[in-house]
């Protein structure tokens, strides 16, 4: 197998999911053998958002012949990882370079788990949400906008609230009774916001 581990590992983390990792070729009479490649084991070490440790897995990325950089696509946002390179040749792999860690930086986080809207009154609504499976970074708020529709399915006119990132409830005032009201409703990071997740409610028509 390979005698050395390939020198200089660098990681340029381009976005939030992608990063590129370079090195410098071994020298070939260390090789023993074919070149076949390099190989990049990688591995996600902590999530950022949550301090969560869970079961580590390794991945594995294959460069053919000679190449001395490749692209680690599907990184999760703002998370710690770390890498190391091999050296490979017909007979199996050289040693890994000393372990490189990196970090991706904050990505827009995924929908709130759920949005429940109860306690309907003459002219209030009772709204109640879950945080996103993915924050992906520092959640900095909520975003929630909605607006009436009428009897022929007209949309009213839009009104958005923006709600602390540690609030998880809220009572909407001053509503008109018997409305139907439609609700867009989505959560942010610094970087901006992610998907919404929608629904309808009806304040009632009298006590």
């Amino acid at each position: 197998v390979p005698m050395v581990a390939p020198g200089n590992v660098q990681v340029h983390v381009i976005n939030s999911t992608l990063a590129k990792v370079h090195w410098d070729p071994v020298p070939l009479k260390t090789v023993r053998g074919h070149l076949q490649g390099y190989k990049v084991y990688y591995w996600k070490v902590q999530n950022l958002s949550r301090r969560s440790r869970r079961h580590v897995e390794k991945k594995i990325l294959t460069f053919r012949g000679n190449k001395t950089f490749g692209m680690l696509p599907g990184l999760e946002p703002y998370s710690s990882y770390k890498l190391n390179v091999r050296v490979v040749n017909g007979k199996g792999e050289g040693p890994a370079s000393p372990d490189k860690v990196f970090k991706t930086p904050e990505g827009v986080p995924s929908s709130p788990s759920f949005l429940k809207i109860t306690n309907p009154t003459l002219d209030s609504l009772t709204l109640e949400w879950g945080s996103p499976t993915h924050p992906n970074g520092v959640l900095t708020s909520y975003i929630l906008k909605f607006q009436p529709i009428n009897n022929t399915h007209e949309l009213g006119p839009l009104v958005e609230i923006r709600i602390p990132a540690n609030e998880s409830s809220l009572i909407l005032k001053n509503l008109n009774y018997s409305t139907r009201y439609k609700f867009y409703f989505n959560a942010q990071t610094s970087v901006g916001s992610g998907s919404q997740i929608t629904e309808e409610a009806v304040t009632i028509m009298d006590e």
